[in-house]
């Protein structure tokens, strides 16, 4: 299967910038994605197409964040031209890695016992790659990954996947998400719902781009916090922000402010809004989840939409939970897990 570039897998979703307070955009720093100190990533290439400047073929390179422009190794191609049960040999080299990120993960239910802690074991899809993959392009290429999928992909999950797997709906929930800046702890976002929330901490990310699909993937474990010790004066000021609010479904994010109710004392202030509308289902080891989002960043100016889609492996993750779990047993899932995604998750059209 020939390469297909981004541009055509996915429309193009026009972001909108608008005026923002100086105050925010030199005062607030992006602190999005948080990531644990023993943080762990890694990115394989799989796959078998040629390149008019050389052979693309499966590869494995761990990425750190610390170096980042670290070529990546070219492994050699087997004799076929081609990875059998590619699914397979992801597994075998992501099973240690998962199971040391989980592990390392699982001490966060320790260290933060008296809030409520959430391990989160989720497959993400779309695309880790430029238009033309090269050599000197996968060598410079800094890794990012959109999770914007087209509308077709959708409607082939929610309409051909789902039956076909045995997912039944779960439910629908609309939501506004507050993103709010804590001047008092400016490495964290909290995120207010019909709770507070920190912003997740990601322990392990595994991506794999998939050569021969159209789609890519991303394995990750973090880590969500749920505020449950605020002080009533936390609570109250909180509570400010959000009641404030406005909903107007034509602005980015869904929701506005009154001059002057951005912020609250000196110490919280909104920095970003979602509003996201979410279908999950679920069967017996796997929940889906499909996703509008529409989002507003205050300190960039930047707002965006997209659709989403994603697993989370719940039968994995409760399996790694166990203390003493066999390396087989968490083996023998993994691979089911990713047979799956290959066979279901990484095609525009099944």
């Amino acid at each position: 299967m020939s390469y297909v570039p981004p541009h055509k897998r996915h429309e193009n979703v026009a972001l909108r910038a608008s005026s923002v307070p100086p105050s925010l955009l030199t005062k607030h720093k992006n602190t999005k994605i948080i990531y644990a100190n023993d943080f762990i990533s890694r990115w394989f290439l799989v796959g078998s197409e040629d390149n008019n400047s050389f052979q693309l073929v499966p590869v494995s390179s761990e990425w750190r964040r610390e170096s980042e422009d670290k070529p990546l190794v070219m492994l050699a191609k087997s004799e076929s031209g081609k990875l059998e049960d590619p699914w397979l040999w992801v597994a075998e080299k992501v099973e240690n890695d998962l199971m040391l990120g989980f592990g390392r993960a699982k001490e966060t239910l320790l260290r933060y016992a008296s809030d409520d802690v959430n391990l989160r074991l989720i497959t993400r899809f779309d695309t880790l790659r430029d238009d033309n993959v090269t050599k000197r392009v996968l060598e410079k290429l800094k890794r990012s990954f959109r999770t914007n999928v087209p509308k077709s992909y959708v409607e082939n999950t929610v309409y051909g996947v789902v039956p076909k797997m045995g997912f039944s709906v779960e439910e629908t929930k609309e939501l506004y998400h507050v993103k709010v800046f804590d001047n008092t702890r400016p490495d964290i976002t909290i995120s207010c719902k019909c709770m507070a929330e920190l912003n997740a901490l990601r322990h392990l990310i595994i991506d794999v781009s998939c050569l021969d699909q159209d789609l890519d993937m991303r394995l990750s474990v973090d880590s969500k916090r749920t505020l449950t010790n605020l002080s009533e004066n936390e609570i109250k000021s909180l509570k400010e922000l959000t009641v404030s609010a406005v909903i107007d479904p034509n602005v980015k994010g869904g929701l506005k402010w009154p001059l002057g109710k951005l912020s609250c004392g000196d110490r919280y202030s909104v920095c970003g809004v979602w509003h996201t509308v979410t279908t999950t289902y679920r069967n017996q080891t796997l929940r889906l989840q499909v996703r509008e989002a529409d989002r507003y960043d205050f300190r960039t100016g930047i707002g965006g939409a997209s659709r989403e889609v994603f697993l989370k492996l719940r039968a994995l993750s409760k399996l790694l939970k166990e203390e003493n779990v066999e390396g087989k047993c968490v083996s023998d899932m993994l691979k089911d897990c990713l047979k799956t995604v290959w066979d279901y998750f990484l095609k525009i059209q099944v």
